[in-house]
């Protein structure tokens, strides 16, 4: 009688555990390339990549921002995304969109954005 409390904590606690785990695997989102995002289906993808300087447009009445992302690969992407621009967009070197692909764009939900810092080292 004494191990049947033991034996049932123990088992409310790997149930738990299994149940934290399985809600971590299935919100978890991958840092992809752009070959693997156009392989890969979901609208939880990162891609981080290198903001292609000049393809930046919005159309502010849509309110809709297009870019161009190039991924340490090499590899290029159109990346449609909907919502207000963030405010360090203009000075912004480096880029990761979260989202998916949709036809040959990728639609971002959300942008993390990486500006330059004034208190980086300059580079000789």
């Amino acid at each position: 009688m004494k191990n049947r409390g033991a034996i049932i904590s123990a088992a409310i606690a790997v149930i738990a555990m299994v149940g934290v785990c399985y809600a971590f695997v299935t919100t978890a989102s991958p840092y992809v390339t752009v070959e693997q995002a156009r392989s890969t289906k979901g609208d939880n993808l990162h891609v981080p990549g290198d903001l292609i300087k000049g393809t930046v447009s919005t159309d502010v009445k849509a309110g809709v921002m297009n870019f161009e992302l190039k991924d340490e690969a090499g590899s290029k992407v159109s990346v449609v995304y909907s919502g207000p621009p963030p405010a360090n967009m203009g000075s912004a070197t480096k880029v990761v969109a979260i989202g998916g692909m949709e036809g040959d764009k990728f639609h971002a939900r959300k942008l993390l954005v990486k500006c330059p810092s004034k208190y980086e080292s300059e580079k000789s």
